[in-house]
């Protein structure tokens, strides 16, 4: 059981080994998606959602044109219409991926996790334990739900109580609530399903957020996401690129030294450990990242399971 109040901040890496793709990967699915050379492109469906197809073509060739390293950079800057249907491409890019089985692969970092954990089911919910996440996929929570249905023999409604309790921050949403999670009034809520339909295509896009400067402060899930790593004793991230913004926006900085003032700063009051994979992470970040946040790389060609097996304690 963990003691000491543990966060995990995922990253793209840490759903790609489930089938997930990577920022660029997604880039080029949707891509391919309204290509109009490719013969099983889905333009008439997204003509069908209420666009022209000169917009969808427009929509492409400014993506394709853009250099951009995610669809979320992309979009940030766009008027709501071209955000509406950035996130519709990628809801339709992503819900064929949700497919149980990829979950349970060996080597599943999902499986090491649950199996360090080491909890009853009746003390599960008393780890104190955390996740935040850059990704818009559902995977963890439903790797959970089934893990624990079947490993306990308890119903859904059973594992429910316990997971709801453990908090699970999608800080740019995800696709659609699981019906299992506690819905709030006007969420919407689906089952995790590889088939994607044109009416749950909407719904499942509205659940997506693309996240602003100007109001990332009043954003809730911001606000609960820098709290909990406040009082965070131990910080682990996974799959991580590490773009400067997403950092910042964490206020990853602040938590080695407390702020008394502008450009006062003492000595940290609590001691944290703060370590991540970096795996296929370019070099220069390799060196820059540790020396402007503070965070370490224990080995730079461990993945997310070595890191777990070499030096992570859940304590």
């Amino acid at each position: 059981m963990i003691t000491k109040p543990t966060v995990f901040i995922l990253g793209a890496g840490a759903s790609f080994g489930f089938g997930y793709p990577l920022g660029k990967n997604l880039v080029e699915i949707i891509l391919k998606n309204i290509d109009p050379d490719n013969p099983d492109n889905a333009i008439e469906l997204f003509k069908g959602l209420g666009f022209s197809e000169d917009e969808i073509i427009s929509f492409r060739n400014q993506l394709r044109l853009s250099a951009a390293p995610s669809i979320d950079n992309f979009l940030e800057p766009r008027g709501e219409d071209e955000r509406y249907l950035g996130k519709l491409l990628i809801a339709y890019a992503l819900i064929p991926f949700e497919k149980t089985e990829p979950l349970f692969y060996d080597s599943s970092w999902y499986i090491t996790l649950l199996n360090k954990l080491k909890s009853t089911f009746v003390d599960f919910e008393k780890n104190k334990l955390s996740f935040i996440t850059f990704n818009y996929d559902r995977s963890l929570e439903h790797f959970l739900m089934t893990a624990l249905v079947n490993q306990f023999n308890k119903t859904e409604q059973q594992v429910a109580e316990k997971l709801n309790k453990i908090p699970i921050i999608h800080l740019y949403g995800k696709l659609g609530m699981l019906p299992w999670e506690a819905v709030k009034s006007g969420e919407y809520s689906r089952a995790y399903n590889p088939k994607v339909l044109p009416h749950l295509l909407r719904r499942s896009s509205k659940s997506l957020k693309i996240i602003y400067d100007k109001i990332e402060l009043d954003n809730e899930d911001f606000r609960q996401a820098k709290k909990i790593l406040s009082n965070a004793r131990k910080i682990y991230f996974f799959g991580f690129g590490y773009h400067a913004d997403n950092l910042e926006r964490l206020r990853i900085k602040s938590l080695n030294s407390n702020t008394t003032g502008i450009g006062t700063t003492s000595t940290p009051t609590v001691s944290r450990i703060i370590e991540g994979t970096s795996f296929k992470l370019p070099q220069d970040l390799k060196e820059s990242i540790p020396k402007l946040y503070k965070i370490k790389f224990p080995n730079y060609d461990w993945d997310i399971n070595e890191l777990f097996e070499q030096k992570i304690r859940l304590e």
